[in-house]
């Protein structure tokens, strides 16, 4: 049994759609190939050989069904890239939004969090604020810290290298009192 774990299970749906041909056997191929993803794989199937009549108009339900899903698509199309290139005031608009210091916000967007200390919780309302995914998050957390350029500029001392601290320490340092800072280490 073949297990391909380095492929995320959207490009495989994706790829199963354009190749998709019904009586053609690639449900088969696809799933001896992606058994992990076979329920998925199956419900796709089913939804791809449905015969739709094209004489009829959508109904409102699947107009707006339709329009919602691709609003959620335009609003979180941020990627690692894209979040590593992002001006510092998406961060900051961000953490403006979730009410939370501006020192919490430079520790994310300079990636001095250390990721294993993060609550899923708070990486998916992070995630959310920055438009993105808790995976994305997560992962552009896991890249080395950074220094702002500009800040190390404007510095009287010469900047060190940055190391990765706890969540916990950064709410500490940007002044959080203790409740808050359980409330935001919550795991619920």
């Amino acid at each position: 049994m073949t297990r391909n774990h380095a492929i995320p299970a959207e490009d495989v749906l994706r790829a199963f759609a354009m190749d998709f041909e019904p009586g053609a056997g690639v449900l088969q191929r696809y799933l001896a190939k992606y058994p992990e993803y076979a329920i998925a794989l199956v419900d796709l199937s089913r939804e791809l050989s449905r015969e739709i009549d094209d004489d009829d108009p959508p109904s409102a339900a699947e107009v707006a069904l339709v329009s919602s899903r691709m609003e959620r698509l335009r609003e979180s199309s941020v990627s690692l890239e894209a979040l590593q290139a992002a001006p510092a005031k998406t961060f900051t608009q961000a953490f403006d939004a979730l009410a939370l210091p501006l020192q919490v916000g430079l520790a994310f967007r300079e990636r001095r969090i250390d990721v294993t200390t993060l609550p899923r919780r708070m990486a998916s309302t992070v995630a959310e604020a920055l438009k993105t995914s808790t995976e994305t998050l997560l992962s552009y957390l896991t890249l080395p810290p950074m220094v702002s350029a500009v800040r190390a500029k404007k510095s009287t001392v010469k900047p060190t290298a940055p190391e990765k601290v706890s969540f916990e320490t950064v709410l500490r340092d940007a002044g959080l009192d203790e409740h808050q800072i359980s409330n935001l280490l919550r795991e619920e």
